[in-house]
């Protein structure tokens, strides 16, 4: 009997792009909060680089999705409730 290949699970990538969804959430809410322009900017070109990282995702590549989600987790899990001070 030969070895089968594992199905790959969308729901792997959705994971992804549901924890991006969340850390922009974030980035937003801290963009509305912010009083300074430079602030407001700072935190939307973070949304935007957040949001460019995972396109470049393959939304086939088990691997990379993977580490992904693994380092946005643990950006997740850093995250303070506050939006923590810009440099501007």
């Amino acid at each position: 009997m030969s070895e089968m290949k594992q199905a790959f699970d969308p729901m792997v990538y959705d994971a992804l792009l549901e924890l991006a969804t969340r850390i922009g959430g974030q980035y937003v809410e801290w963009e509305r909060q912010a009083t300074a322009l430079e602030e407001q900017e700072h935190w939307k070109q973070a949304g935007i680089a957040l949001r460019a990282q995972v396109r470049a995702i393959d939304p086939d590549d088990v691997v990379a999705i993977e580490a992904k989600r693994l380092e946005l987790r643990e950006l997740f899990q850093s995250l303070p409730e506050t939006a923590p001070a810009v440099a501007v």
